[in-house]
């Protein structure tokens, strides 16, 4: 990825919240958008952060965050069909869209 490619990219984001939008919610968007439904574990390890700090991300990046207000409505969380006590972190149809707008730079 060149410089450009790597504004464009960082500018799609910025119209979420240019102000309220860090670059590790970023890295966790893009964790999921790279492996599809993936577990916090998956994104910890990838992005060697805790489960705590995965957690409040998901949950910012989710339709309501941690304070219960609007989140950026990115990613969502379901149990996992083949394991019942996991969950898997999955994009939304908003996420879907940045993801390939993404694709698209």
């Amino acid at each position: 990825m060149d410089h450009d490619q790597l504004a464009r990219a960082l500018a799609a984001f910025a119209v979420l919240d240019p102000t309220h939008f860090p670059l590790h919610f970023a890295q966790v968007f893009l964790v999921v958008a790279r492996k599809g439904p993936c577990t916090f574990q998956t994104v910890m390890e990838d992005l060697d952060l805790t489960n705590s700090a995965v957690s409040r991300t998901v949950m910012a990046l989710g339709q309501i965050n941690r304070k219960g207000q609007p989140g950026f409505d990115l990613l969502c969380v379901v149990r996992d069909p083949a394991e019942g006590r996991r969950f898997l972190i999955m994009l939304t149809p908003k996420g879907k869209a940045l993801s390939r707008q993404l694709q698209g730079i």
